[in-house]
């Protein structure tokens, strides 16, 4: 039996990666259909579905703003889940990329 998602693990799992980036915009999981699972947005006026769509869409250029650094992972094997994150772009925080991986690895949510 697969367990269920709830939203405050959710919110910590984004909260986490928020920590780890102080240049954090926003953030966005979603499922490989574009449905979002959950979202953190802070510093822009941008839909969460907006995002969701981004995510999925790979690199198109949705946000064609060069102020900003898109971060695109799967977080699950099968690739079925995947997280999109905006940040400001910032050379200062280019070493925090090892931490985004290592929340990743060892979230237990996907």
């Amino acid at each position: 039996m697969e367990s269920i998602l709830r939203e405050q693990d959710i919110n910590y799992f984004l909260t986490e990666i928020k920590k780890a980036f102080p240049n954090f915009i926003a953030g966005v999981i979603t499922d490989n259909n574009g449905f979002p699972i959950g979202s953190k947005i802070d510093k822009i006026q941008i839909q969460e579905d907006d995002l969701a769509l981004l995510a999925i869409a790979g690199r198109q250029e949705f946000i064609e703003d060069s102020e900003y650094i898109k971060v695109w992972r799967n977080l699950d094997k099968s690739k079925n889940i995947k997280l999109f994150l905006l940040l400001q772009k910032s050379n200062k925080y280019i070493h925090r990329f090892k931490n985004l991986n290592k929340i990743i690895e060892t979230q237990g949510l996907f």
